[in-house]
């Protein structure tokens, strides 16, 4: 329990979302570190009996390491491949060059996966503070593992904790050269885009809650870390609408490409969609938005998941 009583999980997500800003932008790559790598190690013993040369469906990882998987390698992934995948994740350098084989385990991974995701996002990749850039390239991991949720309940119980600035100020270990006193309100937000591509029914009344309270967050300890927006949460409620026009697996397979894209439009402009985007940018908040409305729509579809 925290300084205002709130507890970690569904009701402090509820709660401490009357929020949420965040920085809206999720950029490519995953911390990793010497705790999570000691995790990773479990896949060297398998690998022992398998051939040398990485699976040719795999070989894409190892020529763009540092890019989002396309749809047509992601559906060529399969459960066999979560060890390769270990060991292509640990035989990078840097940490961008991490993202294309962290990206592919959310899809394949277990709860093996799941343990090293989560130890690296509350311990960081080592003692040093890590720089800005790599700041950003952390969000990216949280909305993998909202592919993850689709299927692992582990995952999406992480998530609805980590909706909550709360919980990041408690247990996140790591810290950014540069600390924002948001930075704690970003990562939360970024867990709320991640339930939206869990696709699963329990994150609507999640949603619907904080649309009714609304979305207003200041922390219990630094007044200057709050939020006034709310547009993680329409942003979630549009995923939940794309999965269930196109369909889980389509969703999955298809996840930010151009029919994923096409029914993002589609929602945007529904009348559920027009109601989530009132009430996330109101007109006399907006008006230039809104009198160019379409044109804003489809800039947001060139330039944003």
């Amino acid at each position: 329990m925290n300084a205002r009583g709130w507890k970690p999980g569904i009701d402090s997500l509820e709660t401490s979302m009357k929020l949420i800003l965040g920085s809206g932008l999720l950029c490519l790559a995953l911390l990793g570190g010497s705790d999570a790598g000691g995790m990773l190690r479990a896949g060297e013993g398998r690998l022992a009996a398998k051939p040398n040369e990485l699976p040719s469906h795999l070989k894409w990882v190892r020529e763009h390491p540092s890019l989002r998987p396309p749809p047509e390698i992601r559906r060529a992934v399969r459960a066999e491949d979560e060890d390769w995948l270990i060991l292509e994740y640990r035989r990078q350098p840097t940490l961008p060059q991490r993202a294309a084989s962290a990206w592919l385990l959310a899809y394949v991974g277990d709860d093996e996966v799941f343990r090293l995701f989560s130890e690296t996002l509350r311990l960081g990749p080592g003692r040093e503070p890590i720089d800005r850039s790599a700041m950003g390239n952390c969000y990216e991991l949280l909305f993998a593992m909202g592919v993850m949720a689709q299927t692992n309940d582990l995952a999406f119980q992480f998530l609805k904790e980590a909706g909550n600035p709360d919980w990041w100020a408690k247990e996140r270990k790591w810290r950014e050269k540069r600390e924002d006193v948001q930075e704690n309100v970003n990562l939360a937000a970024t867990a709320v885009y991640a339930l939206g591509l869990s696709a699963r029914s329990e994150v609507d009344v999640i949603l619907d809650r904080v649309r009714a309270e609304g979305f207003r967050y200041v922390s219990p300890t630094d007044p200057r870390a709050n939020s006034h927006r709310g547009i993680e949460v329409y942003t979630a409620k549009r995923y939940l609408g794309i999965s269930r026009k196109m369909g889980l697996q389509a969703f999955r397979d298809g996840l930010f490409g151009s029919e994923f894209k096409r029914y993002s439009m589609e929602w945007r402009k529904s009348e559920e969609g027009m109601k989530w985007f009132e009430w996330c940018c109101p007109k006399d908040r907006w008006p230039d938005l809104w009198r160019d409305r379409d044109a804003f729509f489809e800039q947001a579809e060139k330039t944003s998941d």
